[in-house]
């Protein structure tokens, strides 16, 4: 049996003082969690919960900041804020590290163990090929990047691919040891700061994700995204004062992008 829900024109008729972007700002917070049924935007009786509370703080004259914030602050712990976040591409499945142009290399050795560079290549090679396709299984994949790893175990972007997977299905201690390692081989991999920096924040220690996300922006300055995902994890802590700046810098590397709306409002 499915919770009772609410659709969006009876919200307005009720809450008059909510407009479509405060809705639409209250959501992508995570706030409220509206669901499309029938072509309805529809609230469940939780959500009209948190509804009313912000229409009366609009209704004394409190900034939706202010209130954002406090909603935050009052939730602090129990928040879902942008889970799931492994960074996506444009058709929303996790972005896949590839291998930057090489030459071709023949057996080595690694600590006196054989490593195999060319079919750890053929293996990594496979795996991205299917990496996210429909019709191809997540077990799949991981065992080709597992393969690669094998031949290869200082294939850093197998680490962070498979790291991905294991994210993506909700394994975020398994996710954080493979990104630790691939930074132990790799110390500049944007990547594996920015991914790590994702674990910390689903798992709530919000200071080691705005360590690992901080470090991403400095090697990544033009990365709309660090940028971003360190102001959440500044003002998940607090530390609004922190963000202002960074919510600003989105806004001039992303103009146009997902979460403008919520950095021109944040970054007043």
């Amino acid at each position: 049996m499915t919770d009772a829900r609410v659709p969006a024109r009876v919200v307005r008729t009720r809450f008059p003082a909510l407009r479509d972007d405060h809705l639409r700002s209250l959501a992508q917070w995570r706030l409220v969690q509206p669901i499309r049924e029938q072509g309805e935007t529809m609230y469940s009786f939780a959500d009209l919960a948190t509804l009313r509370e912000v229409h009366d703080a609009l209704g004394l004259g409190t900034p939706l900041k202010a209130i954002v914030r406090q909603q935050l602050a009052a939730r602090q712990g129990q928040l879902t804020l942008f889970d799931g976040t492994a960074p996506r591409d444009e058709g929303g499945r996790a972005r896949v590290v590839t291998l930057a142009p090489r030459p071709a290399r023949s057996t080595e050795t690694l600590a006196g163990s054989p490593v195999d560079t060319s079919r750890a290549e053929e293996a990594f090679e496979r795996a991205t090929a299917i990496d996210g396709l429909p019709g191809h299984s997540r077990g799949v994949v991981m065992q080709a990047y597992r393969e690669a790893l094998a031949f290869d175990p200082a294939l850093v972007p197998a680490l962070i691919n498979l790291g991905n997977l294991h994210y993506a299905d909700g394994h975020l201690p398994e996710a954080a040891a493979l990104y630790e390692q691939a930074l132990t081989l790799a110390p500049d991999a944007f990547e594996a700061w920015f991914n790590l920096g994702h674990t910390h924040h689903d798992a709530g220690r919000f200071a080691e994700a705005v360590r690992c996300y901080a470090r991403a922006l400095e090697l990544g300055p033009e990365s709309a995204d660090a940028c971003f995902y360190l102001a959440v994890a500044y003002e998940k802590l607090g530390r609004s004062q922190d963000a202002r700046p960074l919510w600003q810098q989105y806004q001039q590397l992303a103009p146009d992008g997902e979460w403008i709306a919520l950095a021109r409002e944040f970054g007043e």
